[in-house]
């Protein structure tokens, strides 16, 4: 009989499951339309898109610098930076490597590299700098700062920069979340722009292992109970062996019934492999049942075995007939003539006796 804190267990699985179905029936749901059209890692696709589109005072959601300006004060961390000169995305250096972002003003030249997954190029961030710098020289002598933004405010590569240059390490975790919500505080009665950067978010809480859903987890459930993380971490543990027992019990009827099959033609056969569960059927080829979770691997070999390669142009032809009693052969392997996989769900004794007394006659088809 079940100990009584699992009967408890399994009913508060009940209740949160229900709880769930209801919250979905009143329209709590994870749909992203943004993340439809692009996978939350891109980086030109997804983010050097979403947040240019929206620092760029000329962008359309006709807000001028008020998403630069938070962006300024939240991600970059600057109090005087003066007036706005300039923002650009994929800014092209004098050796056609591009910036993700750049951010002029009569005080400051910004450079910002982002990196979700890919990897530093070779003096990567040191280049920028150098280029930006020139630039620099050339307009109001700006202070040139080189930003280094990632999920979670990792150092750039070695190979990337000189151990001399400074650059400023921000992170999607912290600083774009924060400007993201700072910015929806600027727009909470503007629906769609809201709606944009409660999109965002979510996409940004993605790839920085932050995001839960807005429909009830029982992930999160059994995070906030010690004890039911242990009763669950048990039931866990029963379930994989219960589940293995059951699939042991599972291959050793199939592979029964393929013996049954073999003894009622008084054929000749070894068992093998751990519990039994595979036969080899000695005609003349070797023919291997194996019984797996789902279903059956079936292979012909050579009559001496599967430890030599095979003939490849005796292969051709028995592969050919093979295809001819089912297509579902492949060529698989230099050991093997010919395999197939066959769902248990889609075969009976009935088929499996056919399907033998035609690879039993391959002999006289070649």
């Amino acid at each position: 009989m079940l100990d009584e804190r699992f009967i408890n267990f399994f009913e508060k699985i009940k209740l949160f499951k229900e709880e769930q179905k209801k919250q979905k029936q009143r329209g709590l749901n994870d749909y992203n339309m943004v993340n439809v059209v692009r996978k939350e890692n891109a980086e030109v696709g997804m983010h050097s898109n979403v947040i240019y589109s929206l620092i760029d005072p000329n962008g359309l959601h006709y807000q001028d610098e008020l998403f630069l300006q938070i962006f300024i004060k939240d991600v970059l961390e600057i109090n005087d930076f003066g007036n706005i000169l300039s923002v650009q995305a994929e800014e092209s250096t004098n050796e056609n490597r591009r910036v993700d972002f750049t951010i002029k003003s009569n005080n400051y030249y910004i450079g910002i590299e982002m990196k979700v997954d890919a990897s530093d190029l070779e003096n990567q961030i040191s280049h920028y700098y150098d280029d930006l710098k020139e630039k620099a020289s050339k307009d109001s002598n700006q202070e040139v700062i080189i930003y280094y933004l990632t999920k979670n405010g990792k150092d750039a590569s070695l190979n990337s920069h000189n151990n001399k240059l400074e650059y400023k390490r921000i992170s999607f975790e912290n600083h774009i979340l924060t400007w993201i919500e700072n910015c929806q505080k600027e727009v909470k009665n503007i629906t769609n722009l809201n709606e944009a950067f409660e999109n965002y978010k979510d996409i940004v809480k993605k790839i920085t292992n932050k995001y839960e859903g807005r429909v009830m987890s029982l992930k999160n459930e059994l995070l906030k109970n010690e004890e039911y993380f242990e009763l669950a971490k048990q039931i866990s543990e029963a379930f994989q062996e219960a589940k293995n027992e059951k699939l042991c019990k599972l291959k050793n009827k199939q592979i029964n019934l393929i013996i049954e099959i073999v003894e009622e033609k008084g054929l000749k056969f070894e068992n093998h492999f751990p519990n039994n569960t595979a036969i080899d059927i000695l005609s003349e080829f070797l023919i291997r049942f194996i019984a797996n979770d789902n279903g059956y691997l079936i292979q012909v070999f050579d009559k001496s075995g599967y430890g030599q390669d095979v003939d490849k142009l005796k292969k051709e032809v028995i592969l050919e007939k093979l295809l001819n009693i089912d297509n579902r052969f492949k060529s698989a392997y230099s050991k093997v003539y010919g395999q197939i996989t066959i769902d248990y769900k889609d075969t009976d004794k009935e088929k499996l006796n056919d399907l033998l007394m035609k690879l039993l006659n391959l002999k006289d088809k070649i």
